[in-house]
């Protein structure tokens, strides 16, 4: 089906699959995928596109600063209200149409991602240039919704206990349980889940991928012989074990939060999108000698505007730039703002303090299959005609599991693991059976998994470089500098080991994870397998996360190191809200994106109440 069959233009935002993959040798027949992608009208989505605006109106009720998951879902949830009107501003252009395939998720480092590196790492990242961390942020309508892995994870029950333990009383697992379940709409409810955890009448739909490599099941059948536990919803009444998650997918095509909760407001008249929108600053005024956000200044085709707010700024630019927009705005901590000379409107020292990000360490294993494409001309016909086959999923990428080191327990799982292969993600060419690398014919196929420190107690800052607003901002993410960090993802490593031991996986794929790779020195340094080893392997070798958050905390005004109530408003200043991963107390148990996804909701819910 082209688009012309659906009455609009095709769609030419963003970057083209033929520059996501590594080699030339892929481009020309990416482009030809591109392309049919881009004329398949229910992958792409023409008509249901929203139109951005080029010029603002004068004054809006909310200003949604940010259109990832955080603010595409705030922004949504705001316009369902036609008596409220709404300005959405995102930095980026409009979602790919390439990126719609669940396959394709590739495209880090493109220019729908913002690039960000962190300052050298005093311990970390040692086999990176300075020893920078590469930290991907979305620079799309969508943000990190449009390029992750897309997994549905909401983190345990004890992790919102430690929201409550941190002055958060409204905070608990019961209280957001019946938010999660709002805005999802679970197709497999009864089938698969328990309608007790989960919501069906919600925009975020949620399901498993419909297609799994045969391995993914076997997974799940090792670990079970080596004594682990396996679910089919690891966000149900058990926490931990090994699970083919569910994932934010619809008929086939990834769900980012724009496309379920921005689109349908596309015709919306009390509803305005800026894309390509930099926010320079928030402006605050003394207004019968309250503070309070009166204004936004953005830049848009390099011209200045200014919009007046009646009502609220909702502030959902992430865990890095949500930071950076309010320092510019002349909001945190005085010595931070002296250094680049701006002046303090409102002193809040907890602005970028306490950030911290999931870390990980990766595996490279192999199996005894030979290393064929799976992306094709029959594959490529299949999911355009049928939205199945192997470009419907990420591989084994929709296999995780979460797990209890030594040094937690049973009710705290403080790791997970993730896994990479299978992917249909790029091909050189479409015949069937060609080989992923044309340049190694013969290898087999490589599957990997990642460990994961779910509890990092490292923590790291958002500062600013400049007063420019264009320039990145200062990110010190300190990864591992805690000792007990090192041990958990050590711990997290021998996990992905007992699993590779299990005789399944051995005696059907020869699974054998790499024992090759030295490492830098380590090797030298260390013998190998040794817990000193791989001590030092995580170092110089560190994968962070996708998973950054707490830069902006909630919890008490009496602590420093907070700056939102558990209205999720500023302290001292109540008319912004921030509604992304920035206010997290803590870091949840997994993927973060759903747990960002309820914030925005709850956030929403104060604000209906404030204005009733």
């Amino acid at each position: 089906m082209s688009a012309l069959d659906c009455g609009c233009p095709i769609v030419n935002a963003g970057p083209s699959l033929a520059n996501t993959c590594s080699a030339n040798s892929f481009v020309t027949f990416m482009t030809l995928v591109d392309v049919f992608v881009r004329f398949a009208c229910p992958i792409s989505d023409p008509c249901g596109r929203v139109v951005p605006n080029t010029q603002p109106d004068r004054v809006y009720d909310f200003v949604v600063i940010g259109a990832g998951s955080g603010g595409s879902t705030a922004a949504g949830r705001l316009a369902d209200n036609r008596g409220w009107n709404v300005l959405l501003l995102e930095a980026g252009w409009d979602e790919p149409p390439g990126s719609q395939v669940p396959a394709m998720i590739s495209y880090l480092g493109s220019s729908i991602d913002w690039n960000f590196q962190t300052e050298p790492e005093p311990v970390a990242c040692q086999s990176n240039a300075e020893q920078r961390c590469t930290w991907p942020r979305g620079k799309v309508l969508g943000g990190c919704s449009v390029f992750n892995g897309m997994m549905y994870m909401r983190g345990t029950r004890k992790d919102y206990e430690r929201w409550v333990e941190a002055g958060n009383d409204q905070w608990s697992y019961d209280d957001l349980l019946p938010v999660f379940k709002r805005s999802e709409g679970n197709r497999q409810i009864g089938e698969l889940v328990d309608a007790k955890y989960h919501g069906a009448n919600g925009p975020f739909t949620i399901q498993r991928f419909n297609d799994q490599p045969d391995l993914a099941w076997d997974v799940l059948a090792a670990a079970d012989q080596v004594g682990y536990p396996v679910s089919n919803d690891l966000n149900g009444d058990i926490f931990n074990g090994f699970a083919v998650a569910q994932a934010n997918n619809r008929d086939g095509a990834r769900l980012s939060t724009a496309k379920a909760f921005v689109r349908p407001h596309k015709n919306s008249p009390n509803f305005d999108v800026m894309m390509n929108s930099t926010v320079t600053k928030i402006i605050v005024e003394q207004v019968n000698g309250i503070k309070r956000a009166t204004g936004v200044q953005f830049v848009y085709n390099n011209q200045t505007f200014t919009v007046n707010v009646s009502k609220e700024v909702i502030l959902a630019a992430g865990a890095v730039q949500t930071p950076q927009v309010l320092l510019l705005s002349g909001i945190g901590d005085k010595a931070v703002l002296d250094s680049v000379g701006i002046e303090q409107v409102h002193n809040l020292t907890g602005v970028g303090k306490g950030l911290q990000n999931h870390v990980s360490f990766n595996l490279p294993g192999s199996i005894d299959r030979n290393s064929t494409a799976l992306l094709n001309d029959l594959t490529l016909a299949e999911y355009l005609s049928t939205g199945r086959g192997p470009l419907s999923s990420t591989g084994m990428s929709q296999v995780t599991a979460r797990l209890n080191s030594r040094y937690s327990p049973a009710d705290d799982p403080d790791i997970q693991l993730f896994f990479n292969g299978y992917s249909a993600r790029c091909a050189y060419d479409g015949t069937l059976g060609s080989p992923e690398n044309p340049d190694n014919p013969d290898a087999k196929r490589s599957v990997s998994i990642a460990p994961v420190n779910l509890h990092p107690k490292s923590k790291g800052s958002i500062t600013l470089k400049s007063s420019d607003p264009f320039d990145h901002p200062k990110i010190v993410a300190n990864y591992l500098t805690e000792e007990d960090d090192v041990r958990t993802l050590v711990e997290a490593i021998r996990a992905a080991q007992k699993l590779a031991s299990a005789p399944l996986l051995k005696e059907k794929y020869n699974f054998q994870l790499s024992n090759t790779t030295n490492y830098g020195n380590c090797s030298t340094l260390y013998t190998y397998d040794s817990d000193e080893f791989w001590s030092c392997a995580v170092k110089y070798a560190t994968s962070p996360e996708n998973h950054q958050g707490s830069s902006c905390k909630m919890g008490p005004a009496s602590n420093p190191e907070t700056c939102v109530n558990q209205q999720l408003q500023l302290h001292g200043i109540e008319n912004i809200r921030i509604t992304d991963a920035s206010v997290f107390p803590t870091l949840p148990s997994g993927n973060t994106q759903a747990t960002i996804v309820a914030i925005a909701e709850r956030a929403v819910e104060f604000i209906s109440r404030t204005y009733s």
